[in-house]
């Protein structure tokens, strides 16, 4: 069964729109590392289409987009780099609100100014990372609306629903486990690898994102703790902080200040 879908057409039609306005070469990598998207936009610079008929020059490459694709997935952030013939190139991983990694960008075969080769566009790393953040922007648009997402199993839905409806009951792992009807074992080992974090990072997860709604929708800091069944507003402001940074009351009027 595969658990990962992407919507080809949107995708295709979102690429080639970046390739029209960035003037760059641009490539979609799945979350195995498998190119996606042909045509055009892929169409190698001069320098690389002249040197990549050696067979050893394009194993080089190909090496090269793998070791980098996979430190930019563990980064978690957009990574712009010299190729091995010298080249700027940049990587943006793509992952969900869940953590999960959905494949890679890479852009770029620009010579560096300091070094240009005729024929090829030249960049410089500051235009290279600049790049980067806004295909990283977008790479947050893609996800959440779910060009490319990843499947979920029905057990992960009777979760969601249960954590959300007992949020602020406090329920443990085998109150959730029993309620929809998996074993414990079962959803302490699932939960890291569909929700990247454990059961009771989630829980802590969601009742600060719901307490930064309820401050927000004017809630005390007293009320917030009550709601979310903190043992106290001391308690609850320690550990808002401890998530956010910042205090409760100084968050919300920080909020307030920048509407």
């Amino acid at each position: 069964m595969q658990d990962f879908l992407i919507q080809t057409e949107k995708m295709n039609e979102v690429m080639e729109l970046l390739f029209r306005v960035l003037n760059i070469r641009i490539t979609f990598f799945d979350r195995n590392g498998c190119k996606l998207y042909g045509g055009g936009m892929e169409e190698p610079c001069i320098f690389c289409r002249t040197h990549r008929k050696d067979p050893a020059f394009d194993a080089k490459c190909v090496a090269s987009d793998l070791s980098h694709l996979e430190e930019a997935k563990k980064q978690k952030d957009v990574l712009v780099y010299h190729c091995h013939a010298g080249l700027l190139d940049g990587v943006v991983p793509f992952y969900d609100r869940k953590g999960n990694y959905l494949g890679s960008v890479v852009f770029g075969q620009r010579a560096d100014r300091a070094a240009p080769i005729k024929g090829v566009r030249s960049s410089d790393r500051a235009e290279m990372e600049n790049i980067g953040r806004l295909l990283k922007y977008l790479s947050e648009y893609i996800c959440e609306n779910e060009l490319i997402r990843k499947t979920s199993a029905p057990w992960t839905l009777r979760f969601e629903e249960y954590i959300s409806k007992h949020l602020n009951e406090n329920p443990t792992l085998a109150q959730t486990a029993r309620s929809i009807g998996c074993s414990v074992s079962f959803l302490s080992h699932n939960l890291p690898r569909e929700f990247g974090m454990s059961f009771k990072e989630y829980l802590k997860t969601l009742k600060m994102q719901k307490a930064r709604e309820l401050l927000l929708a004017g809630y005390r800091v007293s009320e917030c703790a009550e709601q979310l069944n903190f043992y106290d507003a001391f308690y609850f402001s320690k550990e808002f902080k401890k998530y956010t940074g910042t205090a409760p009351s100084l968050w919300k009027k920080q909020q307030n200040q920048s509407q």
